[in-house]
C-alpha cells in the first residue's frame, strides 16, 4: 500500500471556495482520495484551520455558515481521509522542533502538522503553502497547483 500524503488546509479551502483559481484542482486532489487513488490522510488541526478560514470573511469572498462548516468538517470526518489527532507526544515533538528550526509566532501551527507527520509516518504534504514548510527538511513538500 502506498504511503498517504497529508492534505494542509488550504487544499480543504480552495476546494471549498468556488472563487479559487484552484478550485477545481483542489476538487481533483479530494475526488482521488475518494475514487482510492490517492491515499491520503489529516488532522484535526487542518480541520479546525478549515473552518476557522471557510467561515471567515476576511479569508473568503463568500464565507460558509458555521452549519455549512459543520457539515463540510463532518465530510471530511467520515471520508476515506485518515484522520490523524495530535496527542502528547505530538506537542513534545512540535516542541523540538520548534526549537531546532527557530520557529516563533503564528508557525508553531506548521510545525505542530510536521511533527503529526512524522509521528504518524507521513512524510509528504499537499500545500499551496510550499515556503512554510520547505525549511523541515524531515518532510517533502508538493504543490499540487503548480
Amino acid at each position: 500500500m502506498a504511503e498517504p500524503v497529508f492534505l494542509d488546509a488550504n487544499i480543504l479551502v480552495y476546494a471549498a471556495n468556488e472563487d479559487s483559481p484552484y478550485h477545481a484542482k483542489a476538487k481533483a486532489v479530494i475526488w482521488s482520495v475518494n475514487d482510492g487513488d490517492l491515499l491520503a490522510c489529516l488532522s484535526t488541526q487542518v480541520l479546525a484551520e478549515f473552518y476557522a478560514t471557510v467561515t471567515n470573511p476576511k479569508q473568503v469572498a463568500r464565507p460558509l455558515k458555521p452549519a455549512e462548516a459543520v457539515e463540510a468538517v463532518e465530510g471530511y470526518l467520515d471520508s476515506d481521509i485518515l484522520q490523524l489527532a495530535p496527542n502528547e507526544g505530538t506537542l513534545r515533538l512540535t516542541l523540538e522542533l520548534a526549537k531546532q528550526h527557530q520557529v516563533v509566532g503564528l508557525d508553531i501551527f506548521d510545525v505542530q502538522i510536521v511533527a503529526t507527520m512524522l509521528q504518524n509516518g507521513v512524510g509528504t504534504i499537499y500545500t499551496a503553502n510550499v515556503s512554510d514548510f520547505m525549511k523541515y527538511s524531515e518532510i517533502e513538500t508538493v504543490n499540487p497547483f503548480g
